[in-house]
């Protein structure tokens, strides 16, 4: 297949070379345009770090060199998936960790595993969902966003991706979050590109959100919110298309047709001559 991928080039770099090992041709326009910022580290004392992207770790630039390699060693992580994991640990964060697969199962563990008024460190992203610091507040933990990076959204698709699309060159699009979705298509509608037809691969029901409002008409969900999980349905051909009911009972009735011409017909029974009427009486002669 021949597969688009939309995500920052370092992530797509990586997906596209699984994508190859499957023997798929890969296309890449990123979405967005991740620029770090200057952030700093909050005040006081911090009982955890969390943290819903990789890019959160990759992107760091405090403006301080804060928190100490020291420090980093001791905060308790709570994050969202293995690869967030991964760069933590790159970063020097090698504390404790809780991995969620998704935020909502991030926000329980918060919930249940910390007192009231603890004080995380939220590292994130400027443009981002507001349900994790939302439950946490509501939970009386005091979540400080510490603003990491920002996504910018492209300007366009690339050339290359665009003629693709108008040669039919394209078979599928990957999209890895909700807001990359969205800015896809909108991208896309620029371009006088119609992506609705081709088969969407979303890591989310979040992420297919705007897919399904967009009219698009093939779109499988990963079963669960992993990379892996996305490649797998990627292995899988798409069922064939069933048959209307129309034509299913066209079929029926000539097949019937033809096993009722074909079977043997029963002989036609005679219907038998009714007898001759009995001759009228002879009458008697007078002598």
């Amino acid at each position: 297949m021949r597969i688009l991928l939309t995500r920052a080039p370092e992530d797509a770099a990586r997906t596209a070379e699984k994508l190859k090992a499957q023997g798929h041709q890969v296309l890449i326009s990123p979405v967005f345009e991740i620029q770090p910022r200057e952030a700093e580290w909050p005040k006081g004392v911090i009982d955890g770090v969390v943290a819903t992207s990789a890019q959160a770790f990759e992107q760091a630039q405090f403006a301080d060199d804060s928190p100490l390699p020291e420090a980093r060693r001791l905060f308790r992580l709570f994050i969202v998936g293995s690869k967030t994991a991964e760069a933590a640990k790159k970063c020097g964060f090698t504390g404790e960790p809780f991995v969620a697969q998704e935020a909502k199962e991030l926000a329980d563990a918060l919930i249940a595993k910390l007192p009231p008024f603890a004080r995380l460190a939220y590292l994130a992203g400027r443009d981002r969902k507001s349900e994790l610091e939302t439950r946490c507040k509501e939970a009386r933990l005091e979540i400080i966003p510490v603003e990491i990076y920002e996504a910018r959204a492209a300007e366009s698709l690339s050339k290359e991706v665009v003629a693709a699309f108008k040669a039919n060159e394209v078979d599928a699009v990957m999209h890895f979050s909700r807001r990359s979705t969205e800015t896809f298509l909108k991208l896309a509608e620029a371009a006088g590109v119609d992506a609705k037809p081709i088969r969407h691969i979303a890591i989310s029901n979040d992420a297919a959100t705007p897919l399904h409002a967009a009219g698009a008409t093939l779109i499988v969900t990963a079963f669960e919110p992993k990379e892996a999980a996305m490649l797998a349905l990627l292995a899988e051909k798409p069922a064939p298309k069933a048959k209307s009911d129309a034509t299913t009972e066209a079929v029926a009735a000539a097949l019937a047709a033809a096993i009722q011409e074909a079977a043997p017909q029963a002989p036609a029974q005679e219907t038998p001559e009714p007898p001759p009427p009995p001759p009228p009486p002879k009458s008697k002669e007078k002598s």
